[in-house]
């Protein structure tokens, strides 16, 4: 076996454990699927258990499971992407990936379920690539902890937290305490289910000029109107931390994603849109996603971490970096994920160039309310 993993890693596939936690990547092509059958050299390692019962990657000991399927209209990939989130991969004794093939008039869309710990949207994308080519993936890449400056990080002995994350005490303290206390403190999360909204290009352009010309980002407007359709106060959102690694990461799979959390406080819509956005900003470079990386190595060493739960996430495409797959038949490439954090999730997306959100509710709750936060949003721009 190789690597134990890491600890951002190990947290996902604790909420894996719980409860199938994966990354689905959907791309929808102009064009027929290229291959007959399943890649041939097409492989991704996959978490196995040592002795003690760390986790660790090795490679997959079962095939992939390829299906597929014949539908009268592109937007079936909604309901096939629920369901590939609830299937279970990449541990032994499972599939490494489970893919589904929707042919359609027009077009093909790929469906390619990952397990979470594997992948987050950047490199999901670039794993997908590499399965429409039947081409190796590429090694999976170093512990992003590691590989990120030390300004990344706010605590003071963050060193020390990652290096104690490897050592013989960690593991003694991982096999006491057993899956079921390690769970034990991480929020809640289970099946979800999805609507979809896309926006008219005019509308979508109408919107992107309208947070140019204040100040904000897109990420930002749909916080507020986040707090506005929904009365929350806070929301989560996904950091590609990918980005401040220098060299960047080759391209394959690995995860490097964090979330912070931002305030939403009263005032105007493009105030308090331009106030989350300086705050995320604030945050990050105050090292909260960094320190959200260490949680499992601090309980592990007697600490108590926090997991707050998340009403709402926010996620899509890294701010910098290949947010899309280099296929000039692409129509439409996105990842969706699981409502997180015990709460709802706000998926950013697009297609053919239209601004599309995804919204995912925990069955258990009431749908997020994703008209009203579109028409909210449109409501800003004059």
């Amino acid at each position: 076996m190789d690597r134990l993993l890491s600890p951002n890693e190990a947290k996902f596939w604790l909420l894996d454990w719980v409860a199938p936690m994966n990354s689905v990547v959907v791309v929808q092509r102009a064009a027929a699927y290229p291959h007959r059958g399943a890649p041939a050299r097409f492989t991704v390692p996959v978490v196995h258990l040592d002795p003690q019962s760390r986790p660790r990657w090795g490679p997959g000991d079962r095939a992939g499971v390829l299906l597929r399927e014949d539908v009268t209209d592109e937007a079936n990939w909604l309901s096939a992407a629920q369901h590939l989130l609830d299937v279970r991969v990449g541990n032994a004794g499972q599939p490494p990936w489970h893919a589904v093939v929707q042919s359609y008039p027009g077009g093909t869309t790929l469906l390619l379920s990952l397990n979470h710990a594997l992948t987050d949207w950047r490199t999901s994308l670039q794993v997908a690539h590499a399965f429409l080519a039947d081409e190796y993936p590429g090694p999976l890449a170093p512990p992003c902890e590691e590989m990120l400056p030390r300004t990344l990080f706010g605590a003071a002995d963050a060193d020390a937290m990652i290096d104690a994350w490897w050592s013989s005490r960690a593991t003694a303290r991982w096999h006491a305490l057993g899956l079921e206390a390690l769970t034990a403190i991480l929020p809640r999360q289970g099946a979800t289910r999805f609507a979809v909204c896309r926006l008219t290009p005019d509308d979508t352009a109408k919107l992107q000029d309208c947070c140019d010309a204040e100040g904000a980002t897109l990420n930002g407007a749909l916080a507020v109107a986040l707090r506005d359709t929904m009365q929350i106060d806070r929301v989560a959102h996904a950091v590609d931390m990918a980005r401040f690694i220098r060299p960047p990461p080759a391209p394959g799979p690995g995860l490097a994603v964090a979330h912070v959390f931002t305030p939403l406080g009263p005032g105007s819509f493009w105030h308090a849109a331009r106030d989350n956005r300086a705050e995320l900003f604030a945050q990050i470079r105050d090292g909260a996603a960094g320190d959200i990386l260490l949680e499992l190595p601090r309980l592990l060493l007697g600490g108590t971490p926090e997991y707050q739960p998340a009403t709402m996430t926010i996620t899509g495409a890294p701010t910098v970096g290949q947010s899309d797959i280099a296929d000039p038949q692409a129509t439409m490439c996105l990842v969706v994920s699981s409502a997180r954090g015990g709460g709802g999730i706000i998926i950013i997306s697009s297609h053919r160039g239209a601004l599309q959100l995804i919204a995912g509710s925990p069955v258990d709750q009431p749908d997020v309310p994703l008209d009203a936060i579109v028409a909210r949003l449109l409501a800003a721009c004059p």
